[in-house]
């Protein structure tokens, strides 16, 4: 039978009603703080615009830190100089970009357009993991990386002639020694150029300008890529 005290040791029914949804809204709330949380530091991972115009840029001597290999434990290969590599995501199976790879694209244009960068040749290189054959993954790698140029040209305007398309397959994995690795999955950026361009820039005195003489530019423009280059050859 209840007691007096019974009574008053128990709250009344509405305020417990009330309590149960306040904190189920509050863990929805947390989990969603979290989950925003993940995503920062996922997009965190991935270089910024300014760090991938200074990976291409032979004048450029900020160190080059290829923050998608934090916390991976397997020893990646020797990155090649000028070059940058991109998560940039495709169907299964497809050449098809997703929309995370079209963000991921967008950030890589704005690189592109920077007045240092836009009459450089650009090589887009794409890369399969392990998984799969080695003619099948040249082929698949080859329509992803002429995909990302199309987006580019199609999108931004990029001047077509400066974007090489060209699809290595398996052949060249970021992590040798883990080879199915997601990170083995990407569209790399490269500036063919980059290793002559820093040892004349090195060895080569500073010019001698006389007052009141114009500027001369006397950068050779870039060699026009095939008309047909990077179109149909994949599978």
């Amino acid at each position: 039978m209840p007691t007096y005290f019974s009574f008053l040791m128990t709250p009344p029914a509405p305020a417990v009603a009330r309590a149960r949804p306040a904190r189920r809204y509050a863990y929805l709330i947390l989990c969603g703080l979290s989950f925003a949380a993940a995503m920062t530091v996922a997009r965190a991972e991935e270089l910024s615009v300014d760090e991938m115009a200074c990976a291409l840029d032979p004048q450029c001597s900020k160190p080059f830190v290829d923050r998608r290999l934090r916390g991976v434990t397997a020893t990646p290969s020797v990155r090649t100089p000028g070059s940058f590599d991109r998560s940039v995501n495709f169907g299964f199976n497809s050449a098809e970009l997703t929309p995370e790879a079209r963000k991921e694209l967008d950030a890589v244009a704005e690189t592109l357009k920077r007045p240092n960068i836009a009459k450089l040749d650009i090589v887009i290189s794409g890369h399969t993991d392990a998984v799969g054959t080695e003619d099948y993954n040249l082929g698949l790698s080859q329509r992803r990386a002429e995909a990302a140029r199309n987006y580019l040209i199609t999108q931004h305007g990029i001047d077509g002639r400066h974007l090489i398309a060209k699809g290595y397959g398996k052949s060249q994995l970021l992590l040798p020694t883990d080879p199915t690795n997601e990170l083995n999955r990407r569209v790399q950026f490269l500036n063919p150029n980059y290793a002559a361009a820093s040892a004349a820039g090195s060895n080569a005195p500073a010019p001698v300008q006389q007052a009141g003489s114009p500027t001369s530019d006397t950068t050779a423009p870039a060699a026009d890529a095939p008309a047909n280059q990077g179109e149909g050859n994949g599978l």
